[in-house]
């Protein structure tokens, strides 16, 4: 695949990931077992994902995945209403194919500021 992916994490839920060796989230609520897949981005999608579903949140890290470390499918697929494919991650996200993982500070509007974190 050679881009990296990039996904948006709750920092207690990382932090556990950390400990376990191996992420198993797929969104806010939702975990990979009830998904089926964990919602993954690539760098041009992160801000309006951010914005639609972590606005507000003071407790977010973005990870920086590469891609070429994991052992399960990603897949780039379409989401109903979202007019664009994402990628999706079929199966645990090993901690060893996060390059970093990064808090994410809120800007003055309450939205997340992504400066200086995305790859282009």
């Amino acid at each position: 695949m050679g881009a990296p992916l990039y996904h948006l994490a709750l920092a207690a839920e990382w932090e556990r990931a950390r400990a376990a060796g191996a992420y198993d989230r797929s969104t806010i609520g939702r975990s990979l077992a009830e998904e089926g897949f964990i919602h993954c981005s690539f760098a041009s999608q992160v801000p309006a994902t951010a914005d639609r579903f972590y606005r507000g949140r003071d407790d977010v890290v973005l990870l920086r995945i590469d891609p070429d470390l994991l052992d399960a499918d990603v897949r780039v697929e379409e989401v109903p209403g979202a007019g664009e494919a994402f990628p999706h991650l079929y199966g645990p996200l090993p901690v060893g194919a996060v390059a970093w993982a990064r808090p994410v500070p809120l800007d003055g509007d309450g939205g997340l500021d992504l400066s200086g974190l995305l790859d282009g």
